[in-house]
């Protein structure tokens, strides 16, 4: 009698429950020892499974349409382990892929790069002018403007040097 009520509420519940658990949930209608009996006698019978935790034991009903074998937790953990190496590729693979993209962002377009060039074109043309310009003048100042213009900046500069102390 008490074997059949705890059975039935450990399948119903399908959780796992230690042997205090049992008598409380079940509202003190068994003594723990009755309990902890039955619990024995059903994990002996191979209605239930018991799992040690340190010193408490826990007991689970075996669910008769959910058993999996040892090999099942095989098949998964090789499975997770080409999972993690495929994921791990994948990453790898990503992070490949997004630095590409980065430099190919970052540099500029095509039309761009056209404008940037003919931009350099236009300032080496102004600048290529101006120098010829500057080759060709013949505009040279005198011998005595030239030394007016050095005595000038030498008692600018005196000043300058001397007149701030």
């Amino acid at each position: 009698m008490a074997s059949e009520a705890i059975l039935k509420y450990l399948v119903d519940t399908n959780r796992p429950y230690s042997c205090a658990d049992v008598t409380v949930n079940l509202r003190g209608a068994y003594t723990k020892t009755v309990v902890q009996k039955t619990l024995d006698a059903l994990v002996e019978s191979g209605k239930i499974r018991c799992k040690l935790y340190g010193k408490q034991k826990v007991y689970v009903a075996l669910q008769e349409d959910n058993k999996e074998n040892d090999t099942d937790v095989e098949d998964y953990d090789s499975q997770l382990k080409c999972l993690s190496q495929l994921l791990e590729e994948n990453i790898s693979k990503l992070k490949s892929v997004e630095s590409k993209l980065k430099i190919l962002t970052s540099a500029p377009t095509t039309l761009a790069a056209l404008s940037q060039i003919d931009q350099a074109k236009q300032r080496i043309n102004s600048m290529e002018i101006k120098l010829n310009t500057l080759r060709n003048s013949t505009a040279v100042i005198s011998a005595d403007e030239k030394k007016l213009i050095l005595d000038q900046h030498q008692k600018l500069f005196k000043e300058y040097r001397y007149g701030n102390r």
